[in-house]
């Protein structure tokens, strides 16, 4: 009975399924496919075929259709039907294998790449209102941090990719153009900022590729410690010729600004802080109740438009475009004017053959105002410090502004009876009348001709050139302010940059038995690099006519001054990658590099890099598990390699020791001014990647997740050496520094609707970064005004006090020493000339103790100025014609050191912020905890808010989400267009910069400002510049 029983069953079973066979061969070549998974659409039913591109699948009943999956090919499903055999011709997916990204010295296909890159369309960016490119990269690329300190327009932003590699030497990325490495990529303006990647238009770029670890950066050998920035402009394609129109306009108004006192509180507040010392009142109060805040920032006009024209035949292409923006700043004398025109063209001159040109020509004007955390004019630092009881402008006085009659320099008194402390000038006169400009000629491109010597050979020669001249100029007016004790001042200076880049390229590209792909380059490279510079300089104005004439004779004082700078680079380079039937993947490169700056013992270094991946869903166990058939792609990579920091500081020879003038008694003679070392090599940096690559949904959705480390070690530091010695500055330059960084980052991006009239399309990058430095020289600290670099700290951490509060009896400072006592300043006891600290104690605060002292030895890490985590969220809807985009980003786990906050609670005869209105009063009437009691005196500002100094009381979170982006557009119907030959026209209304939360009490999070040294004054915002908020309109128009 069992028996009959499980014929009965088996009999069912092969009555209730049927085999199923064919071939699966290419479409276009008709050759079969070995490897493909052919699985039965909701089952876990699978096989793959096998080499002759054959397969065999029982399918059950019930099931109708086929799924035909293999990497590199459109998806196919065919229906099961009463025939027997199934063969299928698959198409190539042509949007998978038009995924060019490009690498180092050529492209790759994006399937095949092992390395860590993240790529940005160039489209994204394009309609941004910003000067340049640079700073719309912020938040859009996982591991790369993009901070834009000022809102100042010409000001280039810091770029870190995957952390801060360096104490001393400069941690900006490469960036190459077209292939060829920018030789200037920062601030090239002496008097104001001029970002050098300004001079590129952003309508001009098709991509960005972000080379972040050693397998993609190790081509570029010496200069890859910060990673790499590869932007490729746009080509022209063969076809009927297009035009484009892209422009916009629009306001910008400062997102924030110091709330500051008003007339009547500036002098309740000032006059309370002399009646505290028992000294008359200076502040009167009158008619005016002035704004400084209107007389220094306003609302600005911004435009650009851009032209392009585009075409070609199968032999020849054209690219070529014209471009123009002005924009004001958010503050007066600040606006950015740019001209630039492009050029790219390609010719298919033979069979064997092929020649291209791209060049570019932009010409930029910065004018900006004086943005000097500490200097008197600087248009923060003045503003901060206006009376507001006091007019702006005087009709009465010869320059129509209000200054004071005794001493010229300084803000006219107005009703007080005493004039503004540091004899601060009147700052809407200054930046109405001098004059800072800096104007840049750049020229930047390459002509290549790429031979085809054999099949699968090619040789591609090119010469590239950035040729840049910066003509910078200054006028301080004779009447007031800066120029007034010199009877004015006019400089300008010239300095012309030169560099150019011969690259000879061998490549190798060839598929052996369709399974095993090979791509080998050899690369010859040689870079040459001079800059000059020369200054003049005249004080003593005869006649304000002659600011801009430099006559001679004119002035009654003329100073002239110069330099000149070059370096040399020449490089090898050997890369190999391989892959079998794209599964398995192996890269290996070496370059070496010889530095001209570097002594012949230690000219040359070698860096070498590797990589392997394993593309997991290739394999037959994978493709034949129908439960991990959502999974389209999974790979699995890891990556080492060797790179240099090119940026050593010390000149053009640091290794050779530099004479300058001195004196000995009453004798000129030289003597040296620098020490060289000749031991000096490159900073190293050893970065190790793991890495993991999924998608999802046939690829509707893709993750990438990454674990790197960088080491970085013989970083370049001042060492100390015996004053026996005799040596300059007692120090010569050593390679003894470490600093390690390591972080996780994740990107996902996907489809996540896809209907005929509602899309959806999503990415979101997130990104950790942990920063330690391991070696300094002997163990020894390095200590700055507001920040120390130690061992066992990360970079630049904040260093000093440990505030506690005030003293809810007498109003007096509280401090926590390094032994964890308690002192207070004494206010009322200190005399104006030095600080005096008693003991402190909680349970009698009436009493002051034993006399005690707050010293540098009781500073304490106050945090990290160095964001732990940080990321972007960019989403993008389409309903029907409609479309809009909403882009934030965030970041966080680091702190700000709020340096203006100590020069908004000045006790010098300047104004306040709207804070000091919290201060310490009386027992009854404590304040904020927070505030001590004030005192008149610019002693007493060093004595109660530490300036100069870090105290907690002024260290911040640093944590923010920004929203970037806000923009919708329509696009007209084609119905409509194609009457007016137009091919597409699109209108649009964005707001960049929409919303910014965050607990940080200053103008920006991402505000900082320089201090002194290299990456010293990361964290630290000291009369920094408000950023933009910028509402626009604009059009998109091709035909």
């Amino acid at each position: 009975m069992s028996f009959v029983m499980v014929l009965a069953l088996l009999q069912q079973a092969y009555a209730q399924s049927k085999t199923v066979s064919g071939t699966v061969t290419d479409q276009s070549t008709s050759q079969p496919l070995p490897g493909v998974a052919v699985i039965v659409k909701g089952t876990t039913v699978g096989t793959t075929t096998g080499a002759d591109g054959t397969y065999s699948i029982n399918i059950p009943t019930g099931s109708s259709t086929l799924v035909f999956r293999f990497i590199g090919y459109q998806l196919t499903e065919k229906t099961v039907g009463s025939a027997g055999t199934i063969n299928v011709a698959l198409s190539t997916d042509q949007k998978l294998l038009d995924e060019v990204v490009v690498v180092g010295y050529g492209t790759q296909q994006k399937k095949d790449v092992t390395s860590s890159i993240a790529s940005v369309k160039g489209s994204d960016l394009a309609n941004l209102a910003t000067p340049s490119f640079d700073q719309q990269l912020a938040g859009r690329a996982s591991g790369v941090q993009i901070t834009q300190p000022s809102g100042i327009l010409g000001a280039p932003p810091k770029i870190n990719i995957r952390g801060v590699n360096s104490i001393s030497s400069n941690t900006q990325p490469l960036i190459v153009i077209d292939g060829v490495p920018a030789a200037v990529s920062g601030n090239v303006g002496s008097f104001t900022p001029a970002n050098a990647l300004a001079d590129i238009n952003p309508n001009d770029i098709e991509s960005f590729e972000i080379l972040k670890d050693g397998a993609a950066t190790a081509v570029y050998g010496s200069r890859a410690a910060n990673g790499v920035i590869l932007i490729t402009t746009k080509k022209g394609k063969s076809g009927q010729a297009k035009f484009s129109y892209d422009g916009w306009a629009g306001t910008a108004k400062a997102i924030e600004l110091h709330d500051l006192l008003n007339a009547q509180q500036f002098v309740d507040i000032t006059n309370e802080k002399y009646n505290n010392i028992s000294q008359t009142s200076p502040a009167v109060l009158g008619e005016w109740d002035t704004d400084w805040n209107d007389e220094v920032f306003r609302t600005a006009f911004q435009h650009s438009h851009a032209f392009s024209a585009s075409g070609g035949s199968e032999r020849n292409t054209y690219y070529f475009s014209l471009g123009y923006s002005n924009q004001e700043g958010i503050g007066r004398a600040n606006s950015l004017e740019r001209y630039s025109v492009r050029t790219n063209l390609t010719s298919k001159v033979t069979k064997f053959l092929d020649f291209g040109l791209q060049a570019g020509l932009t010409n930029q004007i910065n004018q900006g105002p004086l943005t000097g955390s500490n200097s008197l004019s600087g248009n923060i630092f003045s503003v901060i410090r206006m009376h507001p009881n006091v007019p702006v402008f005087d009709p009465t006085h010869p320059t129509g502004y209000n200054v004071d009659l005794i001493n010229n320099r300084a803000l006219g008194r107005g009703p007080n009876t005493a004039t503004i402390a540091n004899g601060i000038p009147n700052i809407r006169f200054v930046l109405d009348n001098n004059i800072r400009r800096s104007t840049t000629y750049r020229g930047l491109g390459n002509v290549y001709l790429d031979f085809k010597l054999v099949d699968n050979l090619r040789f591609k020669t090119l010469l590239g050139v950035d040729l840049t001249m910066v003509d910078d100029f200054l006028f301080n007016d004779p009447r007031h302010g800066d120029g007034q004790g010199s009877n004015g001042l006019v400089s300008q200076a010239y300095t012309p940059i030169k560099a150019w880049n011969w690259q000879n390229i061998l490549s190798y590209n060839k598929t052996f038995g369709e399974l095993h792909k090979l791509d080998a380059t050899l690369v010859q490279e040689y870079n040459k690099y001079r800059s000059s510079w020369f200054q003049a300089e005249g004080t003593g104005l005869s006649d304000r006519f002659f600011n801009e004439n430099l006559v001679s004779g004119t002035f009654a004082n003329q100073f002239a001054s110069g330099g000149i700078g070059e370096n040399g680079l020449a490089s090898y380079l050997g890369r190999l990658n391989y892959n079998y039937a794209s599964r398995y993947y192996f890269g290996v490169s070496m370059r070496a590099d010889g530095l001209s700056k570097l002594s012949p013992n230690n000219k040359w270094g070698y860096f070498p890099g590797v990589s392997a991946a394993w593309r997991v869903s290739e394999e037959e166990f994978f493709k034949n598990s129908s439960a991990l058939s959502v999974i389209s792609d999974l790979r699995i990579r890891g990556s080492y390699a060797e790179v240099g920091n090119i940026n050593i500081p010390g000149g053009n020879y640091p290794y050779l020791g530099a004479f300058g003038s001195a004196q000995y008694g009453s004798m000129n003679g030289i003597a040296f001014s620098n020490t060289g070392n000749p031991d000096l090599r490159w900073e190293s940096q050893k970065i190790t990647d793991v890495g993991m690559d999924i998608g999802l949904f046939d690829g509707r959705l893709n993750l990438e997740l990454a674990y790197w480390i960088k080491d970085n070690s013989d970083i370049v530091l001042s060492a100390p050496t015996p004053p026996s010695l005799g040596v300059p500055n007692n120090s010569i330059t050593r390679n003894v520094g470490r600093v390690v960084n390591n972080g996780v980052e994740l990107s996902i991006s996907g489809n996540i609707i896809d209907k005929s009239k509602f899309t959806w399309n999503s990415s979101f990058n997130f990104s950790t970064q942990n920063n330690e430095v391991k070696e300094l020289v002997n163990g020894n600290d390095i200590v700055y005004d507001y920040t120390i670099h130690r061992e066992g700290e990360s970079i630049n951490s904040i260093y000093g006090y440990q505030y506690e509060g005030v003293n809810q009896v007498n109003g007096n400072p509280l401090y926590r020493k390094a032994d964890g006592s308690l002192v207070q300043g004494n206010i009322s006891g200190n005399g104006g000339s030095s600080r005096v600290y008693y003991g402190y104690d909680p349970a009698n605060p009436s009493a002051l103790g034993e006399k005690s002292s707050l010293t540098a030895a009781d500073k304490t890490v106050l945090g990290t100025t160095l964001p732990k985590w940080f990321g972007g969220l960019d989403n993008n809807f389409k309903y029907g014609n409609f479309d809009a985009n909403i882009f934030v980003r965030f970041s966080g786990g680091n702190k700000i050191m709020n340096r203006t906050r100590q020069d908004l609670l000045t006790m010098a005869f300047e104004n306040n912020g709207t804070e000091i209105l919290n201060r310490w009063q009386s027992p009854e009437n404590p304040g904020d905890g927070q505030t001590p009691k004030l005192a008149a005196g610019a002693e007493y500002s060093n004595f109660i808010n530490t300036n100069g100094e870090s105290s907690s009381r002024f260290v911040e979170d640093g944590d923010f989400l920004k929203v970037s982006n806000l923009s919708i557009g329509y696009t007209l119907p084609k119905t409509i267009t194609e009457r007016a030959s137009i091919d597409r026209l699109r209108v649009y209304a964005q707001l960049q910069n929409a919303f910014v939360f965050t607990k940080y009490t200053g103008l920006d999070p991402e505000t900082y400002t320089s201090i002194s040294g290299t990456n010293s004054n990361l964290g630290v915002d000291w009369n920094g510049q408000p950023q933009q908020r910028v509402f626009t309109v604009g059009l998109n128009l091709s035909f």
